[in-house]
This record gives C-alpha cells, sequence and structure tokens, in this order.
C-alpha cells in the first residue's frame, strides 16, 4: 500500500491532507479483496466444488462502513459502491479462493448451489474503518470480525470459525482509496486464516 505508513513512523511535515466534503456527506468504496498484481492462481489444491452464498451483515450499524473525521469538523460516511455488504464480501472471498487454487465460485443463494460439495456462508460481525484528521496525517483504524460457516454436502457435517483482524494505520497524504485499501486488507487478512486453517479430506472441509 503506497500510501500507508507504521503508525510509529515520525512525522516530519505539518501539512495537513485535507478533505473538502461536508458534514453528512458519503463516500462509496469498492468493498472486496482486490488480487495484486503478480503470480496468476496457484495450482489446484483439488477437485472439490466449493460454493459460497452471501454473508449474514450482523453489524449494530449496518447504513454504513465507517465514517472520515476531519481536523476541521466535516464528516464523511463509508457506504459500500454496489452491492450489499453481505453480497461483496461473499464473492471477495469465493475471489480469494480461487487465487488460492480451490474451485471455488460465488452464487447468490443456498438454493443455486447445484452440485457442491461444500457450500460455505457466515455472519459479519463487524467491519469498519475509522479515520481521524490530525495535523500532518490521517489515522485509520480498520477491523474486521468475521463468522465462517462451512457445510459438507454428502456427510451432513460442518465447521464453523470466528477470525477477526484489527489494522491501524496512518496515512500522510488521505484520499477516499485509503478506507477502501485498508478495508480490503482486512478482509484478506480474515479470508488466510480461515483458509489456513482448514483442508479438505475427500469431498468435505475439515479442520487442520
Amino acid at each position: 500500500m503506497k500510501h500507508i505508513v507504521l503508525k510509529s513512523v515520525l512525522l516530519g511535515s505539518l501539512v495537513w491532507a485535507g478533505g473538502c466534503a461536508g458534514k453528512g456527506e458519503t463516500v462509496p468504496l469498492n468493498l472486496g479483496s482486490k488480487p495484486a498484481a503478480g503470480p496468476a492462481a496457484e495450482a489446484p489444491v483439488g477437485a472439490v466444488k466449493v460454493v459460497v452464498t452471501p454473508f449474514q451483515d450482523s453489524r449494530s450499524d449496518r447504513t454504513k462502513l465507517g465514517s472520515r473525521h476531519s481536523l476541521w469538523g466535516s464528516d464523511e460516511a463509508y457506504t459500500v459502491k454496489n452491492g450489499t455488504v453481505g453480497e461483496v464480501t461473499a464473492k471477495a472471498f469465493a475471489d480469494y479462493l480461487v487465487r488460492k487454487g480451490w474451485r471455488a465460485q460465488y452464487v447468490s443463494s443456498a438454493a443455486q448451489s447445484g452440485a457442491a460439495d461444500v457450500v460455505i456462508s457466515g455472519k459479519i460481525e463487524e467491519l469498519s474503518a475509522d479515520a481521524h484528521g490530525a495535523i500532518g496525517s490521517t489515522d485509520i483504524v480498520a477491523k474486521n470480525k468475521m463468522v465462517f460457516q462451512a457445510a459438507n454436502q454428502k456427510d451432513g457435517s460442518s465447521i464453523t470459525s470466528t477470525n477477526s483482524h484489527t489494522g491501524t494505520y496512518t496515512v500522510f497524504w488521505y484520499a477516499p482509496e485509503d478506507g477502501e485499501e485498508i478495508l480490503n486488507e482486512v478482509l484478506e487478512r480474515n479470508f488466510e486464516k480461515f483458509a489456513g486453517q482448514t483442508r479438505f479430506d475427500g469431498a468435505a472441509l475439515r479442520f487442520r
């Protein structure tokens, strides 16, 4: 992330990169994991067919994805640009699994799972980015907590995993894309945690 530096870095400038948004304005974000430039998808991990359905949005405030508060008192509310938080999160997770070599795809409902071996759904309990402008920088705290539920269709078993990640960042030159990039990063961290703690056992998904 080009704009992001560790919070411990000393500020060498007193120039504040302020925005021009006023109170009550919204900033639509493209929520979802974006593959970094580089190698293509990894080698297939097996022939198990996995489908991902929309996640339930269980956040206490489902109207926004956090806020940006400028030094001068203006506020911007982060919102999802296209679709719902549950839909775009599930799509991003399916895309992530494909990049990791899984035979995965997103479907809009469990009724469309077809001949899938594993159906993954879950809940989003927290997903937000809160940015606070200061002289010379903007501090952003991004949080994500998710419950993954994988149902094995052949034997009726299931596994459930709760993963969370919090990132604290400082940007010198704030832009709305910073909130988008940071939210996508905390999502990707939890995707990585789930994939890393599971394995395929025949046509079923188990914990390692």
